[in-house]
């Protein structure tokens, strides 16, 4: 796998584990443990309660 393919496929999985979905860390031994760590870190993220923001426009 190219540089930039394998860069933009490790963006993706991050953004996917922020959003919520269920993509596990990668599996021990072929990444390092500050990668999985970082995907770990990415699935709490994914799964904390997200604040709901306040409307900007008030009501008339």
């Amino acid at each position: 796998m190219a540089t930039k393919q394998a860069r933009a496929l490790a963006i993706k999985l991050s953004r996917e584990r922020r959003a919520g979905k269920s993509v596990p860390p990668p599996p021990k031994g072929r990444y390092s443990e500050k990668t999985r760590q970082r995907a770990k870190h990415d699935l709490e993220v994914g799964r904390a309660k997200k604040r709901r923001t306040r409307k900007r426009s008030s009501p008339g």
